[in-house]
């Protein structure tokens, strides 16, 4: 049975490694599939409240399991929102949750896959259809454009429309350009340094410098991951260059979420008034 499935590559194949052509394919495949599940981790980690995602461990998986993918003849792998985000609607709250949505499709294909052919394909896609209407926030396009202005409105909704007409890497790829269009001007000025360190009141000061944009958000989320709970901060963010749309909403989201499980406050210390205006308003606190 397992000789019918699995057909372990041979010399051959192993040989087309030293051909530039399957080596640019598969760099390209690695690109796509590690930025699709980029989005889709930083899509999820917006949709709760529970712990955040390392960057770094899902991408090590997603490697480990595309080798293996590739040893038996299997399509390359990637996170995908639809998915996941049916897991958070259904109330997951761990990992498990995924786990568990990966054996439960392995036992299926394995114990009943002529029952899984019965499935009408219609159903299917009307599923699939219902569940990605449920993650259009026309909301979200409005906040966009009314925090961020215009440009991060237009890379949101040229991204949706190539998705929809076209086909998702289409959509993801237009995407990423559009966004980088945006940052590239700010790339010549100094990267993100993020400093971090204890005041003399208890709080932790995180000093950021340089230029804040999507690119550097796991080093970002990195640091402000390891400021201990229940500490109050103090951000300063006089010394940035440039700070992008999605920086600055991921900063509001980590305050909203130390404010709401422990209590801890940020303070924006010295915003620069340049560009900082939106993130004293968004970072500003009611009293507890």
């Amino acid at each position: 049975m397992f000789a019918n499935v699995f057909a372990l590559p041979g010399l051959f194949e192993f040989g087309q490694l030293a051909s530039p052509s399957v080596l640019l394919a598969a760099l390209v495949i690695a690109v796509i599939a590690s930025a699709e599940t980029m989005l889709s981790v930083a899509a999820v980690d917006k949709m709760h409240d529970g712990p955040r995602a390392k960057y770094n461990r899902e991408l090590g998986a997603q490697g480990v399991g595309n080798a293996v993918c590739g040893l038996f003849g299997a399509l390359p792998m990637t996170g995908v929102i639809v998915r996941s985000s049916a897991n958070v609607q259904a109330g997951a709250r761990s990992r498990w949750s995924a786990i568990l949505h990966g054996l439960w499709l392995l036992a299926f294909v394995a114990a009943l896959p002529q029952a899984l052919e019965l499935v009408p394909t219609a159903a299917l896609a009307g599923i699939l259809i219902v569940t990605g209407w449920r993650l259009i926030q026309l909301e979200h396009a409005r906040g966009l454009f009314q925090r961020h202005g215009a440009l991060p409105a237009a890379v949101w909704a040229a991204t949706l429309i190539l998705v929809v007409a076209v086909d998702l890497l289409t959509g993801v790829l237009v995407g990423l350009a559009l966004a980088m269009v945006e940052i590239v001007p700010h790339l010549r000025k100094r990267y993100l340094v993020v400093h971090t360190g204890e005041e003399k009141d208890g709080s932790v000061s995180v000093r950021l410098a340089g230029s804040a944009t999507f690119l550097q958000l796991p080093q970002l989320e990195k640091a402000l991951a390891d400021v201990p709970a229940g500490t109050d901060v103090k951000l300063e963010t006089r010394r940035l260059d440039y700070i992008d749309h999605t920086t600055r909403e991921m900063l509001t989201e980590w305050a909203d979420r130390r404010s709401n499980g422990g209590g801890a406050r940020v303070h924006l210390e010295r915003p620069s008034a340049r560009h900082e205006e939106r993130l004293a308003a968004a970072l500003a606190q009611p009293e507890r």
